[in-house]
């Protein structure tokens, strides 16, 4: 994906060379009558059928309609049909005269390049950035500087850095002000481990404007690398004030390293802002990466004094109820967002929160529902899976797998779902080949990674290890990660370390114990007396972390805890673009 140029995701998106009309209506008199009325099905219907077999109509009487051909093109690419998408640019530069149509050679060579970069072909990309590029300094200069920008972007992307500095040079050198050209030549230097040399390149580019967000997103990145973290944080903080399109999630694990610095700055940050409400939701998602689930709680609870019913507080209130074991008021919570908007992740979540109190037969109903809501994604065939094989029916767990796997193809966790029913049922073959298949799919090390149970099941304990502290490594201050090594231990025999990374997950915040009560990873431990007496312990503090939130209890049962009173207040609607913040 390209970063930087928004030239050409306008145009695809658009397709206003010819005239410059909006693409809101596309309405032009004197456009062919087909190409108008496939138009006007996109835009009121957005039926992408009917618009293809419209222009694939008006082709045949106006064969050389340029306009025609990159439409039917960009219905391809949003089909992921690349080969059709890639055949009507072909058509559509080999008909091309600029004078007539409108478009520029150059423009249509640019076209090409992005549907090899849909195509993940680097090679071809980068030839017919090549091209494009050698065609705009003759038929369209204005275009230079962006058309470079992403060559230099896919030499980048083929870590070929040498040719991607000499793109952002000449850039550079045609104009001294360009900070697009100033920010790749110091992600470059980023990538050679020249840390001090980009945060030089990258000071010289605010000079030339301070609201270029790319400037602190990568100078953050470089501060990060030196070690100077509370400089890392300010620059995220100015990336997120600037470019409402951050990544919320990269800059939420940077300011994990100081929590209390990042929480004061974003603070700050907030109160003179305009986007007061974008910052609200950046806290908390620092709350709820934390562990700090009654401050996000009653952050979600003075949104809702402002805004009243919105299925985004409901949701996610819902969510931090369940990490606290409320499964009864995680419900309440959950219900509210689903009568508010039934889609398919509000109800996953009533399932996961379900399958957590190990109430597996509503958990596979309400999976049901959200197969019905979208048939299309494999997650819910996967928790469903799990609830049955946690059941006890394996038959009907292997079920759901295969129909999961048959949707998505590139599901690792799945796969090894499905092994371990294989393992269980003697069939060694079969299972290997999906543990095989996690290690093929599953190679970076994120949040989520399922790769070290896969080694363990085929043996690689050792492996298995590694990679487990690598993803403690990467995100050192993430409980979770130490609740995971806490199962791999229990699971290879280690029962002591099982122990032990388990009361680190614990003193670190983790507190789902319904879901400690009925993962069946620690059975290993399970009997263990020190294990008992972790549980004891860090139930008794959990207990008082939620007295204090005002909840009346006397043990933290999750089945025991209910008739919590909820109030809530009707009234305004929330309106913070949740995909955009990371929180979707």
């Amino acid at each position: 994906m390209k970063m930087f140029s928004k030239l050409l995701a306008t145009v695809l998106g658009a397709l206003c060379i010819i005239s410059g009309e909006s693409s809101a209506q596309n309405k032009d008199d004197n456009k062919p009558y087909n190409l108008q009325k496939a138009y006007e099905v996109l835009q009121n219907d957005r039926d992408e059928a009917q618009a293809l077999k419209l222009l694939s109509e008006q082709l045949k009487s106006t064969p050389d309609n340029v306009e025609c051909w990159m439409l039917m093109c960009r219905i391809y690419r949003n089909q992921k049909e690349y080969g059709r998408a890639m055949s009507s640019v072909n058509e559509a530069i080999k008909v091309n005269k600029p004078k007539k149509s409108g478009f520029f050679n150059s423009t249509l060579y640019w076209w090409k390049s992005s549907v090899y970069d849909d195509m993940d072909n680097n090679e071809q990309e980068i030839e017919w950035l090549k091209k494009s590029l050698d065609a705009a300094r003759k038929d369209n200069k204005e275009n230079v500087q962006n058309i470079s920008f992403d060559l230099g972007q896919a030499y980048y992307e083929a870590k070929k850095y040498d040719e991607s500095d000499a793109v952002y040079r000449q850039m550079v050198k045609e104009d001294e002000t360009d900070q697009a050209a100033m920010t790749g030549l110091a992600r470059n230097m980023i990538e050679r481990k020249d840390y001090a040399g980009a945060v030089k390149m990258l000071d010289a580019s605010q000079k030339y404007g301070e609201d270029y967000s790319g400037t602190y997103k990568f100078r953050s990145e470089a501060y990060d690398k030196m070690g100077e973290t509370d400089k890392a944080i300010d620059d995220a903080l100015l990336w997120f004030e600037k470019d409402e399109d951050a990544y919320n999630t990269a800059i939420v694990r940077l300011m994990m390293k100081h929590r209390t610095y990042a929480i004061a700055k974003a603070k700050t940050k907030m109160k003179s802002s305009d986007r007061k409400d974008a910052w609200r939701v950046l806290l908390l998602s620092l709350y709820e990466e934390a562990g700090e689930y009654e401050n996000a709680i009653k952050e979600y609870d003075s949104l809702e004094e402002d805004y009243g019913k919105d299925e985004f507080i409901y949701a996610h209130r819902a969510d931090c109820y369940d990490e606290l074991g409320l499964t009864d008021i995680a419900l309440s919570e959950i219900d509210q967002a689903i009568e508010l908007e039934a889609d398919y992740s509000n109800i996953c979540s009533k399932g996961g929160i379900l399958r957590t109190a190990g109430r597996y037969a509503e958990a596979i109903e309400v999976f049901d529902q959200a197969i019905d809501v979208d048939p299309s994604y494999a997650f819910a065939y996967y928790a469903k899976g799990w609830c049955h094989e946690l059941s006890g029916d394996d038959d009907k767990a292997m079920e759901c797998y295969d129909l999961g796997i048959d949707l998505d193809k590139d599901y690792a966790y799945i796969y090894l779902m499905r092994g371990q029913i294989h393992l269980k049922r003697g069939d060694k073959v079969k299972a290997e080949e999906d543990f095989k298949k996690v290690l093929q799919l599953d190679t970076t090390v994120r949040d989520g990674s399922c790769r070290q149970y896969a080694l363990h099941f085929l043996g690689r304990d050792a492996e298995a290890d590694e990679w487990m502290q690598k993803l403690i490594d990467d995100e050192p201050y993430d409980m979770g990660h130490y609740y995971d090594k806490a199962c791999l231990y229990s699971r290879m025999g280690r029962t002591e370390d099982a122990v032990k990374a388990l009361e680190t997950a614990l003193e670190m915040g983790y507190c789902k114990f319904p879901h400690i009560e009925h993962d069946d990873d620690l059975d290993a431990i399970r009997d263990r007396d020190d294990f008992k007496a972790l549980i004891v312990k860090h139930k008794e503090k959990l207990a008082a972390r939620i007295k204090k939130m005002g909840i009346d209890v006397t043990a933290v049962k999750e089945e025991q805890i209910t008739e919590v009173p909820i109030t809530r207040k009707a009234g305004g609607t929330f309106n913070v673009d949740c995909s955009v913040n990371g929180l979707a």
